[in-house]
């Protein structure tokens, strides 16, 4: 059995990581969507429940000599109620490439490489992910738009295709609704790994900032820059370019669409997704 017991974090690790969030609280409440772009939160009387799926894709070397083609379909339960937003996300994943590739994805963290694991032929693994359960909390202002959130990776992931090991995350978003349905936004994450054997993590930030427009009444398009620094040293910084659009059809569905071009070798030189929301209340 796998331990999947909180772990103890030293008081110097805990104060760094908070004080590097606080760097990001300046006055945020818009809520993330999957792609980092934040979406201002619908006012309820009650629990609000949304299903969703979907499927991504992304593929590159990241700086080897093999290409690397991993495949997602991330299945996420959101239930909002008042400015707290509670989730509970698992992957199901398909991973061609090395046996020593660990994908990336959960909690900002760019791929890995399992320094127990040699790289060999190129196989075929397929899966269950790791769990990520989080919160994310918004703050009312009517200055900007801010909200923090926290995330706990539990080790549920087949395969190899996770480090086996409990891993944490805490972040904050701010965004500016302008004239014109223009939103500049920002966010930051800060990650604090477990130590699986034989690995040698530290911990690791991720900061993505964009622009998001309203082009038309149910739909908004945006483009953004993000940077994930990489826990391990084996692999470099994930930079990369995004874009995509996020539209409601009716008052139950949800749709969004993005794609990404990566700008260094530890990121996928491209990757795109589909994601399908369903309120259930």
């Amino acid at each position: 059995m796998r331990d999947l017991g909180l772990r103890q974090y030293d008081r110097t690790r805990i104060m760094r990581c908070l004080l590097s969030l606080s760097l990001l609280l300046m006055p945020v409440s818009a809520l993330a969507n999957e792609s980092g772009v934040p979406v201002a939160p619908e006012k309820n009387d009650g629990p609000k429940i949304e299903v969703s799926s979907g499927v991504e894709y992304e593929e590159g070397d990241y700086g080897t000599d093999t290409k690397i083609n991993i495949l997602s379909v991330p299945t996420s339960l959101k239930v909002t109620t008042g400015d707290l937003q509670l989730i509970a996300t698992l992957p199901y994943r398909r991973v061609e490439g090395p046996a020593n590739v660990v994908p990336g994805g959960v909690l900002g963290l760019p791929i890995l490489f399992d320094p127990n694991q040699p790289q060999g032929e190129n196989v075929t693994r397929e899966g269950w992910g790791d769990l990520e359960i989080g919160a994310v909390y918004s703050i009312p202002t009517n200055i900007v738009n801010m909200a923090l959130s926290g995330s706990v990776k539990l080790p549920t992931a087949e395969d190899n295709l996770g480090t086996g090991e409990t891993d944490y995350t805490l972040g904050a978003e701010v965004s500016k609704p302008l004239s014109g349905g223009i939103i500049p936004f920002a966010s930051f994450t800060y990650t604090l790994p477990g130590s699986p054997d034989g690995y040698s993590l530290q911990d690791s930030y991720a900061a993505s900032g964009g622009l998001a427009a309203m082009i038309g009444s149910q739909t908004q398009a945006y483009v953004s820059y993000r940077y994930a620094d990489n826990a391990s040293e084996l692999v470099t910084s994930d930079q990369r370019l995004i874009t995509g659009l996020n539209s409601r059809i009716g008052k139950a569905l949800s749709l969004g669409v993005y794609g990404s071009a990566g700008l260094t070798e530890g990121a996928p030189e491209f990757a795109t997704g589909l994601r399908i929301g369903v309120a259930l209340n």
